[in-house]
Order: C-alpha cells, then sequence, then structure tokens
C-alpha cells in the first residue's frame, strides 16, 4: 500500500495543513497494523463500520485532545480522545522489549528521594515531558539522560517515562540496549531482519540505552546513524541513556548532531542508587511474606 499525498482536499496545501505529510510504503503487516489502529479509535463512532478500503484512504492525526480526520471527501472532523484501556497499555509495556524488572514501573515508583544531590531541575524537566508529550511529540524531542556513574538510575527512569507515556497516549514504544541493536544489526546482515529491527525505525518513542559504550567502529556508526537518521527525518521521539555527555560520544559527528538537536539533556546525580532501590524492594518483598497468611 502507498499513502498518496495526492488525496489531500484542495484546501489543504503541503507544509500549511495539519494533515499533510509525505508519501509512505507499507508492508501488508503494516497495512493491517494501520487498519486496526484506527478502528481502534473509530470504534462507536459514525465511521467504525468503513470498509478497509474506505480506511486506507482516511487520514488520522493524533491531536492533544483528540484526534483529526480526513475523510475520502477530503473534510476535515475532530474527534474527541479516548481513555487508553489499561489493558492496551500493559500489552504495550511487554511488547516495547524493555528490562523485565521495569515493566511495570511508572512515574510513581521512581523515587527521588533517594538521591542526596538536588534533583528539582531533572524532575521537572520529566513532569513536563510527560504531561506535554503532545507538544514535545509535534517537534520529535526527546531526552538525552546522563550520568557518568553506573546504576545512578538512568535505565529505570526512562522506562519509568516509557510506561507513563504508553498508560497516556496512543503511542507505540520501545526499549532497545545498544549492544542488543547491534546483535539485532547482525542477524540482519545475515539476511534476516528480525521483526524487532523494522519496529525500532517506527515506534513512536524509542529508548537507546547505554549508547556510548560500543567500540568505534565504522560499521556500527552505520548502524546507529541509520536509525537515528530515520528517526530524525520522520521526527520520532528518541530517549538515550549515557554515561558520556553526547557532545562527547566517540561516534559519527552527524549521529552526535542529531542527537544534540533532537534531545533535552536530563542530568542525574552522579550517585549510584541501585543498590538503596533493590534494598527497598527486598524489604517490600520481606513485608508481605511477613504479612501472608501462615
Amino acid at each position: 500500500m502507498q499513502v498518496d499525498e495526492s488525496k489531500l482536499s484542495e484546501s489543504c496545501v503541503k507544509g500549511s495543513c495539519p494533515m499533510a505529510h509525505y508519501t509512505i510504503d507499507m508492508t501488508p503487516e503494516q497495512v493491517i497494523g494501520r487498519r486496526a489502529y484506527i478502528r481502534s479509535v473509530l470504534r462507536g463512532g459514525y465511521w467504525q463500520n468503513l470498509s478497509n478500503a474506505e480506511l486506507d484512504n482516511i487520514r488520522l492525526l493524533h491531536e492533544e485532545n483528540g484526534y483529526l480526520l480526513e475523510d475520502t471527501e477530503g473534510r476535515m472532523f475532530f474527534l474527541p480522545g479516548k481513555v487508553i484501556p489499561k489493558v492496551q497499555a500493559e500489552f504495550r509495556k511487554v511488547r516495547a522489549m524493555m528490562p523485565f524488572e521495569f515493566i511495570g514501573l511508572t512515574g510513581k515508583d521512581f523515587n527521588w528521594d533517594l538521591y542526596h544531590e538536588d534533583v528539582t531541575d531533572a524532575k521537572g524537566t520529566v513532569n513536563r515531558f510527560i504531561i506535554k508529550f503532545e507538544q514535545f511529540r509535534k517537534e520529535g524531542m526527546g531526552l538525552y539522560i546522563e550520568s557518568s556513574v553506573k546504576g545512578s538510575g538512568k535505565t529505570m527512569l526512562s522506562c519509568c517515562i516509557l510506561n507513563e507515556l504508553a498508560k497516556r497516549y496512543a503511542i507505540t514504544i520501545k526499549f532497545i540496549n545498544s549492544l542488543d541493536l547491534l546483535e539485532l544489526t547482525k542477524q540482519a546482515y545475515k539476511g534476516t531482519e528480525p521483526e524487532e529491527l523494522t519496529s525500532l525505525y517506527q515506534a513512536t518513542v524509542l529508548v537507546i540505552d547505554d549508547i556510548g559504550v560500543q567500540m568505534s567502529r565504522e560499521w556500527i556508526d552505520t548502524v546507529f546513524y541509520r536509525l537515528i537518521n530515520a528517526r530524525y527525518n520522520n521526527r520520532l521521539v528518541t530517549i538515550y541513556t549515557s554515561n558520556v555527555a553526547a557532545g562527547f560520544l566517540k561516534m559519527d559527528e552527524r549521529i552526535v548532531d542529531r542527537i544534540e538537536a533532537t534531545t533535552y539533556r536530563l542530568l542525574l546525580p552522579e550517585e549510584g542508587i541501585r543498590s538503596r532501590i533493590r534494598t527497598q524492594q527486598k524489604e517490600k518483598i520481606m513485608e508481605t511474606i511477613k504479612n501472608a497468611p501462615a
């Protein structure tokens, strides 16, 4: 399937209309996924019984409080937003490929009080990013979560943000560790491109964890450049975690440039809080065991 720009109404000039976008080639699986997503949005409304052919020729754009829909006649409609079903949000978390221990965590589970330093700025940035995500999304802006200390909470915080977004917005989320990305790419080089790799290019929000830990090699730069540049061109939101400032990444200058252009730096204290988190978790488990019926 190909989404044709010429289908836009005459009054909607490319570049000035909120529904304008470039032609996109879609695989059969993507077409099926698009139809299912649109039907979920339209369920219970006037357009819920559209045929597949009609679905393929309408346009749907997610806005802050709902959706803009352009029908097959070129007419524009506003559809009020819907609350994201809990089961749908949970499904997205499982499919995100994030570490198992962080799948169920959201913003309330990240304990900022574990830090001894002032985290007011970092906490404020996270809250703004979650609450005003649609504005960040519109501009294709993400976060660069940085701390030179291992166990400072970078990965956990990025997963909490992903889960919080999945709970609040109709988006797709993905998580990938840098080294796992390289392994997936090796499989693609052998002739079989994993579905997981393709999804990283298309996810509404992607976390690339521990960027900068990989060795500096030309083919590694190529792997990251292809992914980061594709997301940059499509204005998709990317969150990075790293123990190195973006300007000091030993990567192709084009990669660094795109990262710096599309993220806000979020500094976490140079403190290892992993052991404190695990101590709290173990205490919570022990308390549950103590209070369980004999």
